[in-house]
């Protein structure tokens, strides 16, 4: 089973490595262990810590994509995942630990997929609360600095106006 989500995430991807490795087994493991039957509820989502390969795995196997919100990037450079099923209330976060020393690529990657749990990943506590489930709504407003619309939660104050992220990081 595995396997053929390897295969499958690699047809997106367009190449097969160890990084789409972690991201396959990241998400089969979070599946399992939040307990999902369907990846296409709309209440699944994931936060990654890092951007690599890894996220096309997480995309074909968790169904979470950028497009529909459930896939989102906070990037601290860490290979980490935090994932949610915001409909029950669980979540997990899982963190991937050092490979073996002296593995070749598909060593590595043969390791990544079929290893115990326990010595690719550990388990921990997520980092940041479940995202809501209103990304694709198209509320927003007009910056009145740049004249481009925003979704309300990437707006800021700045000097007492509400500006979008970009001008409010302009000087």
């Amino acid at each position: 089973m595995i396997h053929e989500l390897y295969r499958k995430a690699g047809e997106l991807h367009g190449h097969y490595c160890p990084g789409l490795a972690i991201g396959v087994r990241a998400a089969a493991e979070a599946l399992r262990i939040l307990e999902v039957e369907d990846i296409h509820s709309k209440s699944l989502c994931c936060i990654a810590e890092s951007r690599a390969c890894y996220q096309d795995g997480i995309q074909v196997v968790f169904g979470t994509t950028l497009g529909n919100g459930g896939l989102q990037l906070r990037d601290r450079g860490k290979t980490a995942f935090n994932f949610y099923d915001r409909e029950k209330g669980r979540n997990v976060r899982l963190v991937m630990k050092d490979l073996p020393e002296g593995m070749s690529r598909d060593e590595s990657t043969e390791f990544i997929l079929t290893a115990p749990f326990d010595r690719v990943f550990s388990l921990t506590n997520v980092h940041f609360e479940a995202p809501g489930s209103s990304f694709g709504r198209k509320s927003g407003r007009v910056c009145p600095r740049c004249g481009e619309t925003c979704r309300e939660p990437f707006l800021r104050v700045k000097d007492g106006e509400i500006v979008c992220l970009d001008c409010a990081e302009k000087s």
